[in-house]
């Protein structure tokens, strides 16, 4: 007599079906939790900074200490500067870890100003009992006592001390020549050329 065995499989899909559905269940659970980002204290030092007077078109380095006295670390969400002169340096610094200091290296290009200039530079991140960390700085800036180049002039200097590499590829400005715009008539266009 042949023993007719009852096929196990179908217990093993419906255990294996409920261990999936536990997995999904605690990775949704983990998922779903909301982070909570330790905040910090950070303070800067010296946040009012006065320079020494600068001549114009001279680039100033300007170097903020940040300090983290707290247990987690500082992750910096944000460096905004209250003008387009002031420019964060590339690879500017991220976290600043727990119990230590970190700097943030920016630098002031001087071309646009004459006389008293006053900046300010923020910090964004996750900070306790403030949004930002505010750093302020004032220089003079001083013209040249023979002759005082306007802002096309400092442009020029500045576009002949890196090569004029931009003139020689795209050519210098009087010398691009014309477009015409699509409004035009085609009469226009056919006499053009």
């Amino acid at each position: 007599m042949k023993s007719i065995c009852t096929n196990n499989s179908t217990i093993s899909i419906a255990q294996k079906s409920i261990r999936l559905l536990k997995l999904l269940t605690v990775f949704a659970l983990i998922v779903s939790c909301e982070y909570k980002e330790e905040l910090v204290d950070v303070k800067i030092v010296d946040p009012v900074r006065h320079y020494y007077p600068i001549t114009q078109g001279q680039e100033l380095n300007i170097i903020v200490k940040l300090e983290n006295t707290s247990d987690y670390p500082f992750k910096i969400t944000d460096i905004l500067t209250s003008c387009g002169c002031v420019i964060v340096k590339k690879g500017a610094l991220e976290v600043v870890p727990a119990q230590s200091t970190g700097y943030i290296e920016l630098t002031y290009n001087s071309n646009k100003n004459i006389g008293l200039v006053n900046h300010f530079i923020y910090v964004y991140g996750n900070l306790n009992k403030m949004d930002k960390l505010e750093a302020n700085f004032d220089v003079h800036v001083v013209p040249d006592a023979l002759y005082t180049p306007d802002y096309e002039e400092l442009y020029q200097k500045e576009i002949s001390e890196k090569g004029g590499l931009k003139n020689m590829v795209e050519g210098n400005e009087n010398n691009k020549g014309y477009y015409i715009s699509s409004g035009d008539s085609e009469e226009e266009n056919n006499n053009s050329n």
